[in-house]
């Protein structure tokens, strides 16, 4: 039998925003009814599906991470440039340390500019009629927008119509009805190409 066709949703994240490089690493796929997700820890991969006509709730939630990693990169760079300045006008001028003090305010500061392009995290939950899972893979608010918009009309299709996203009323637009369930993001589509999920082992 012909292997089931997967587009890959997210590259590997690790489970914690904090983990180290070596952590187990966790990626979404889109199949043909449901979501993948897998968890890669470097020598197994486990597999989780949730299947469209089970979901009952996608909720989204903004976090402070995105705050604090923007605290914990832009404070070295400052400092890093703090100590550079009596270095280029001082009496005991150090062509050593000013190198060093630039070289590392720029690498903080080119990180810094990545997490600003990346903007706001969030967190994902997922909800079932037997469970609520966390998706770690969707951790940033612009791309999780993404997704849910791609993945919305596949679930809309496998409820048969009867799941529809809360969308704010504007002028002249009527208002959402209020039987509503709670699917809390509905962003622009995002293409993706198509790639086979990997595999155990």
């Amino acid at each position: 039998m012909a292997e089931k066709q997967y587009q890959r949703l997210t590259r590997g994240y690790p489970r914690s925003g904090f983990a180290v490089a070596f952590a187990s690493r966790v990626s979404l796929w889109l199949g043909p009814d449901h979501l993948l997700q897998v968890d890669n820890s470097g020598y197994t991969e486990t597999y989780k599906r949730f299947h469209f006509q089970d979901i009952q709730a996608i909720i989204v939630r903004k976090t402070k991470r995105f705050m604090i990693w923007n605290v914990i990169l832009a404070l070295p760079a400052c400092a890093s440039l703090l100590a550079m300045l009596p270095n280029l006008n001082g009496p005991h001028r150090s062509e050593p340390m000013t190198i060093t003090c630039g070289v590392i305010a720029g690498l903080f500061l080119f990180f810094l500019l990545i997490n600003l392009a990346l903007g706001p995290t969030c967190t994902c939950l997922l909800q079932t009629a037997v469970q609520t899972e966390e998706i770690p893979a969707l951790r940033r608010a612009r791309k999780t927008r993404k997704i849910l918009n791609r993945i919305y009309p596949l679930i809309t299709a496998a409820q048969a119509g009867e799941v529809r996203p809360p969308i704010a009323p504007t002028a002249g637009a009527a208002a959402p009805p209020a039987e509503t369930p709670p699917i809390k993001m509905t962003p622009d589509p995002a293409p993706d190409p198509m790639v086979p999920p990997p595999r155990a082992g």
